[in-house]
């Protein structure tokens, strides 16, 4: 019987879990994730903004998972590929003989001065909670002092997190304006970033930039406006160092695989690694890296796909299905992304999306997109844990 160890629980890892359980070959299953529960990554922004409780984005691993997989709470400190041995923090080592590297991604400041000591940033479970910790302790501030500058807002980059972020903060102002006996006009809310979700068609970017505008966002959009220092009273940014207030600033500009991967000795770029279109690694062929800690490159233009939930999800299938070829003696299978559309919120009731229509694309906006973000959830809590977890979340 062969060992098989998968190391991270999210859309990745658990994807290969379930696969992995249910494909009839004569492997063991272990799985390695440092909390006992998955997060959907893709909310941590709500839990960050309040609009969400922590129980709501998460399901429990044990939930999750098929009996056949044996799972580990504990934390990865290594990786020796030669001896094809992972080393835990609390319960030594364990051998594998296929390792499926899903170790996830962690936030990436570049090295920006003060972005890690006041850029709030979301990249797990125990910082979307501090970020809303941070918020609430500001608007009490707020009610004590009524010193405005504590309800002012930044938030760095225009990518998805930032836009989405954005979106539940504007849908919290009501809410926060009322605890504070305050207007909601006394908030202040900017957003500065060399551009905003440009994988989107320009009309609904546009239509997502007004919506926010309406109800209280100030874009500050240039291919300058990049953050020089972020300090506890706001942001400095742009080639003459321009400043915003703001007592709460968000860092979303970017992300990196775990750290576990340079540590490791990959060869890697951010804590990614490039795989050939199996999902494995040339030097390590008994290894699949899937998730935001592998790249896999898109011929069309010879960059990486960039790494989303379904992508991850995607990549876990194809490295499973390539094991089981292995083991059997079969074809392998390469991998071909097929986007199955793209849907950006914009607070809980508002959004864009861009859907995959034959030839053509479908471009919606509006409060139906909101509903299309729900159902998009419930499907990927389907692929990763099954029917049943996924009406429980």
């Amino acid at each position: 019987m062969k060992e098989v160890v998968v190391l991270g629980g999210g859309f990745a890892g658990l994807r290969a879990c379930r696969l992995l359980a249910k494909s009839k070959l004569d492997i063991n299953i272990t799985l390695v994730n440092n909390n006992d529960y998955h997060y959907d990554a893709t909310a941590l922004h709500t839990v960050s903004a309040g609009t969400s409780a922590p129980e709501q984005i998460t399901m429990k691993i044990e939930n999750c998972i098929s009996p056949k997989v044996n799972f580990i709470k504990d934390t990865v400190t290594n990786i020796d590929h030669d001896n094809k041995v992972v080393s835990l923090e609390n319960n030594g080592q364990i051998k594998f003989d296929y390792l499926f590297n899903a170790l996830g991604f962690e936030s990436e400041t570049f090295g920006t001065p003060g972005a890690d000591q006041y850029g709030l940033q979301i990249w797990n479970m125990k910082s979307g909670i501090q970020n809303i910790q941070k918020i609430e302790d500001n608007l009490k501030e707020y009610r004590k002092s009524k010193d405005k500058s504590y309800l002012s807002f930044a938030v760095i980059g225009g990518g998805f997190t930032g836009i989405e972020l954005l979106g539940e903060i504007a849908y919290q102002l009501p809410k926060w304006a009322k605890e504070c006996d305050c207007d909601t006009n006394d908030f202040t809310i900017t957003c500065i970033a060399p551009s905003c979700i440009p994988m989107f068609d320009k009309k609904l970017v546009d239509f997502a930039l007004d919506y926010l505008h309406s109800k209280g966002v100030k874009f500050i959009i240039d291919k300058d406006a990049k953050a020089k220092e972020i300090t506890a009273d706001g942001v400095y940014y742009g080639e003459d160092n321009k400043f915003v207030p703001a007592k709460t600033t968000f860092w979303t500009t970017g992300v990196k695989g775990n750290d576990i991967i340079k540590e490791a000795g990959y060869d890697q770029k951010r804590n990614r690694v490039v795989v050939n279109d199996t999902m494995a690694l040339d030097t390590y062929p008994d290894e699949y890296l899937i998730g935001d800690v592998s790249a896999v490159m898109d011929k069309e233009n010879n960059r990486p796909y960039p790494t989303t939930g379904q992508i991850s999800i995607q990549e876990a299938s194809i490295a499973v299905a390539n094991l089981k070829a292995r083991l059997n003696n079969t074809k392998k299978v390469p991998f071909s992304y097929k986007s199955l559309g793209t849907v950006c919120s914009l607070g809980p009731t508002m959004g864009i999306a861009e859907l995959p229509l034959g030839k053509k694309t479908m471009k919606l906006k509006g409060h139906k997109v909101a509903l299309l973000k729900h159902l998009v959830r419930m499907n990927t809590a389907f692929e990763i844990a099954g029917a049943k977890s996924a009406i429980q979340n």
